[in-house]
């Protein structure tokens, strides 16, 4: 089993993290974010319950004992959390983690004696065993020295080298390796890269893997594309790092909903649709409906649930064996609720049958999410994804899915994607002639033309166990 397709609740294993945070330099420009960063990441790693260790503006001296004394405290089976926030600069192939007292360092070579080497670092963390190492260096911003030997004017050290990423270990910088970046905010607090770390890193039964990924896509698209954070991944399991499992109630309904499960029958449909419920209310739901009540049937219409909810819903749907048939229409999932959901599916552990998503934002990316969970998930045999914003392009993913992998899906609701067009009408057509076992295709009310649905009816005729509804309801 890949590291993609395994999630570890890590529920026994102890949690250390170590947070540095740098911004008073003696020679360097002082640096806006960077203690805010270490103090407010202390706060959120402390809450998911690391045993977190904060160090704010240290020199040299103090920056290798407190990393010295965190390393020797790392036990066999450890996770582990290094950060560092502040200048960061590269040498003969090293990074180094410049301290306060830069003032120290007159050249390059004194690096290795003025500054914290991060490799070696690494290295020595690795050396105590760990389960799992997560290497965070917010350290790309431009670092400037002048009068070394040998040259004129200033050289800029700044920014970090490529690392290699140790089995079971992960280092991540807020750029790509061998450039810098400057400390634009969103927020006014923190630095872009930290902003978006924030908003996912704590986010309950997200899988970090997943969280990166929305803090990486997240970056580019507020950089215009001109920063993509360096991640190396060698995780073997995907780590939850706020792992809620569903032992104990968390938040408590409101008086309405909690009556509408009680009074369900075991192992029947639970509706809760239109009900206001949103991220913190989907861990008591799974707890309540999935798991006491047992329900065949979860209807989630209408409400306000993002993808911090689906991440959760994931986790319930890992090795679910009552639920057959959920309902998200209408929430805010979108592509990236969607991501989860799919992992979870692709594992193929789970008894749902009948899967809802129609008004969520899913485009093209999603498809691929759930294309690439059909292409294992053997249970599911409804999908229903009316009035999204699927194009012809994700029409195509899961034709080919359908004709070359999945034989158990029976119903695909495309209904009322308007970008799917008559263009698609020779894939809708191979999608029906190499079909393994769907039934029933929805794909009125797109963007067909009268003379495409035609053409398409006169293929359907010829065709048997198939229904295809393509007509808009005023045709």
């Amino acid at each position: 089993m890949d590291r993609a397709s395994t999630i570890s609740l890590n529920v026994t294993s102890r949690r250390r993290a170590l947070v540095i945070g740098n911004k008073n330099y003696k020679k360097g420009k002082t640096l806006q974010y960077c203690t805010n960063n270490a103090q407010d990441l202390y706060v959120k790693l402390c809450a998911i319950h690391f045993q977190t260790t904060l160090g704010t503006d240290l020199n040299c001296d103090e920056m290798e004992s407190i990393v010295e004394t965190f390393i020797k405290d790392i036990c066999d089976g450890d996770i582990v959390f290094f950060f560092f926030s502040g200048y960061g600069a590269h040498w003969n192939d090293q990074n180094f983690l410049v301290p306060i007292d830069d003032n120290q360092i007159t050249d390059p070579s004194m690096f290795k004696y003025q500054a914290v080497n991060a490799q070696d670092t690494l290295k020595s963390i690795m050396n105590c065993s760990p389960s799992s190492v997560i290497f965070m260096l917010d350290a790309c911003r431009s670092y400037h020295m002048h009068h070394i030997t040998g040259w004129t004017g200033s050289l800029d050290f700044g920014g970090l080298v490529s690392m290699e990423a140790p089995t079971n270990s992960l280092v991540i910088f807020p750029c790509q390796a061998n450039k810098t970046i400057s400390d634009k905010s969103i927020d006014g607090r923190h630095n872009q890269f930290m902003t978006y770390v924030f908003e996912y890193i704590d986010q309950p039964n997200l899988p970090f893997d997943d969280a990166l990924a929305l803090i990486c896509d997240d970056v580019m698209n507020a950089s215009n594309n001109e920063q993509s954070p360096f991640q190396v991944n060698a995780l073997h399991k995907n780590l939850l790092l706020n792992c809620q499992n569903q032992s104990g109630i968390k938040h408590k309904l409101n008086v309405r909903v909690q009556q509408i499960i009680n009074d369900a029958q075991n192992e029947s449909m639970i509706d809760l649709g239109y009900q206001e419920l949103g991220d913190r209310d989907v861990g008591t739901i799974i707890q309540e409906a999935i798991i006491k009540k047992r329900c065949s049937k979860l209807w989630l219409p209408g409400n306000k649930i993002t993808l911090f909810g689906a991440a959760n819903l994931a986790v319930a749907l890992l090795h679910n064996t009552t639920l057959e048939k959920l309902y998200l229409y209408g929430n805010r999932l979108a592509d990236k609720g969607v991501k989860p959901l799919a992992k979870a599916l692709a594992m193929n552990n789970s008894a749902l049958k009948v899967l809802n998503l129609q008004e969520i934002g899913i485009t093209d990316i999603g498809v691929e999410y759930l294309s690439e969970m059909l292409q294992k998930n053997t249970q599911l045999t409804v999908l229903c994804l009316s009035k999204n914003d699927i194009s012809d392009i994700g029409l195509r993913i899961f034709a080919n899915c359908l004709k070359r992998y999945n034989s158990t899906l029976q119903c695909l609701d495309l209904s009322k994607n308007k970008r799917i067009t008559d263009i698609s009408s020779d894939v809708i057509q191979e999608m029906i002639e190499h079909k393994r076992s769907l039934n029933e295709l929805s794909i009125y009310d797109c963007s067909l033309s009268r003379t495409g649905k035609e053409k398409l009816k006169k293929f359907i005729r010829t065709k048997k166990n198939i229904n295809v509804f393509i007509n808009n309801w005023d045709e």
